[in-house]
């Protein structure tokens, strides 16, 4: 029992001339907390200056008449937010934006969960055919649009050719006020189909594949499977695919200003094309703002409202 306790207190010395005291450990803590603010300050200066002071900023601008000219703004309360309201102008690129926003998700990302299977049954050469569908992402939006610009022209453009060949008329397609939207959804969705392929490709790469096994061998088809298990494990992938594409469709610019330049009539204005206008061309500052602050409002709700109702849908990977 002697050599026991002895031994015990031993051990307790040792501890107690290796414990490190309150102080000096309060000391090391603090030093790690001001080495992470060093090494996030940067970023945080960066966030500050060019993110939120400018939101800052532009709802500021909003409640203001100004025209980057005049030395004093007058202060007109929420006169540009209600003036927006009452612009068929803006109501109609409104409209077109929310039209883009459902055909990016009604066709981009159902294209791309095709294209995801596709190249998911690991077909002879399939990396050479994700490089090809997955290259219309990396390239220029301005580029693209040029591209599409001949393809739509209506007098020498390869689409009205091939329509012509098949028996068909030709069509004004950004020209017409029906068909120059529907132009720009087309290079939209031909842009982002390889993006969206890309993201539901790596989900389905997280598959857990004993559960695909398992209903094989309960004797589900490919449909079951498909419909009871992959698509269950690709709702995260899903979720994130749905939110980028509501954003991007919402921002949508360069293809507009390249290919109708908002034409005929407003028939294809966007948001974002309609704070160029009236920021950058007629120099109608608050308008611009009020309409900045109003985009950052429904994209801020959208993906609000996607995130909630994501709690009811979204299977978690555990």
């Amino acid at each position: 029992m002697n050599k026991v306790s002895d031994l015990m207190e031993s051990a307790v010395s040792v501890t107690q001339s290796h414990a490190v005291p309150f102080p000096r450990r309060l000391a090391t803590m603090k030093g790690i907390a001001a080495t992470g603010w060093v090494l996030m300050s940067p970023a945080m200066i960066f966030l500050l200056l060019f993110v939120f002071v400018p939101i800052v900023y532009v709802v500021y601008l909003s409640f203001y008449k100004s025209n980057l000219l005049s030395p004093h703004p007058t202060f007109v309360w929420f006169q540009n937010y209600v003036g927006l309201f009452h612009s068929a102008y803006f109501m109609q690129a409104f409209h077109n934006s929310v039209f883009l926003g459902a055909g990016m998700l009604l066709l981009s990302l159902p294209m791309g969960l095709v294209l995801a299977n596709l190249l998911n049954m690991r077909l002879k050469g399939s990396h050479v055919y994700r490089t090809i569908l997955f290259s219309p992402y990396v390239m220029p939006l301005v580029g693209s649009g040029l591209v599409f610009t001949l393809l739509f022209n209506t007098d020498s453009g390869l689409v009205n050719h091939i329509l012509t060949a098949m028996g068909l008329q030709a069509v004004n397609w950004l020209g017409s006020s029906h068909y120059a939207l529907v132009s720009i959804l087309i290079l939209s969705v031909w842009q982002y189909a390889g993006y969206y392929m890309l993201i539901f490709l790596a989900g389905l790469q997280n598959v857990p594949q004993p559960l695909v096994e398992a209903s094989q061998v309960d004797g589900a088809g490919r449909w079951n499977t498909f419909l009871h298990v992959t698509l269950p494990a690709l709702t995260p992938s899903l979720f994130f695919a749905m939110v980028v594409s509501l954003i991007q469709s919402f921002q949508a610019f360069d293809q507009v200003y390249v290919m109708t330049g908002g034409g005929p009539d407003g028939s294809s204005s966007t948001l974002t094309y309609y704070i160029f206008q009236k920021g950058f061309q007629m120099f109608q500052i608050g308008p611009a703002a009020a309409a900045s602050v109003f985009l950052l409002g429904v994209l801020a709700v959208l993906s609000l409202l996607q995130v909630v109702i994501s709690q009811r849908w979204v299977v978690e990977e555990s």
